[in-house]
């Protein structure tokens, strides 16, 4: 089954809405557009879409897959970087400066999930590449207790799919001050002392001693975001239909 038999025909924009697409021509044939994919106008011709992807880099296509994060913080680049390796191989990441859409620190579920789609939709308007993704910390609220989780989600035009991180319960004083507006990280250096520490190990990271740090809870999310895009796992969740 081809990528082409699950498409669909509905026109599509990376930002999930309908198009028109008057006047609009297929960036690989030049016959008139119909729909949207891999950052290009295409026709409906099967031919026209694998070369797009191929073009954009993945197994039919460039050995050295380009995968866009929505983030220049050194610690998510460097989790999608060694999360990507253990699924894909050899990948290129760049970092891309977006706008997440949400708060700084995100709180309940539906805000963080929505801050990781934006970043990772976002990365991929602004950068040729297989995959945008986008990882979000927010506080999830469980009986009373906040706990900050990572949500990633990896988003490659078409689809999206998501992984979360560990969870670890935030001090109170973290947990109130975000709800007041505060961003998390400003109360972590307060608490640990260090500067930039969402740019190093994390608030997680010094609670731990190092045993756990930031940069374990980010890549764990992107590879638990990759498991429906396993080779042997597309067809159990059914990608290309969502």
């Amino acid at each position: 089954m081809s990528i082409f038999d699950h498409v669909g025909r509905t026109p599509y924009t990376n930002n999930g809405e309908n198009m028109d697409f008057k006047d609009k021509k297929c960036e690989i044939c030049g016959k008139k557009a119909e729909t949207f994919m891999f950052g290009r106008f295409l026709c409906l011709d099967e031919k026209c879409i694998e070369e797009a992807r191929r073009l954009r880099g993945g197994p039919a296509g460039h050995k050295l897959r380009v995968i866009a994060v929505g983030s220049t913080n050194p610690v998510k680049i460097r989790a999608v970087e060694e999360g990507m390796r253990k699924i894909l191989g050899s990948v290129e990441v760049v970092g891309v400066d977006v706008d997440s859409g949400v708060s700084k620190h995100p709180i309940g579920f539906e805000e963080t999930y929505r801050g990781a789609l934006n970043r990772a939709k976002n990365a991929l308007n602004k950068q040729s590449a297989l995959y945008g993704v986008g990882i979000e910390a927010g506080l999830i609220e469980v009986d009373g207790h906040y706990l900050d989780i990572h949500v990633c989600v990896v988003f490659d035009g078409l689809t999206a799919t998501v992984g979360t991180s560990q969870g670890f319960e935030y001090p109170k004083e973290v947990a109130e001050a975000i709800k007041k507006g505060i961003e998390g990280g400003i109360i972590a250096e307060k608490i640990s002392g260090i500067k930039d520490i969402g740019k190093k190990n994390g608030l997680i990271g010094y609670l731990t001693d190092d045993n756990i740090t930031r940069l374990d809870l980010c890549r764990d999310a992107v590879i638990m975001a990759m498991i429906p895009r396993m080779r042997k796992n597309v067809n159990l969740y059914d990608l290309f239909l969502k």
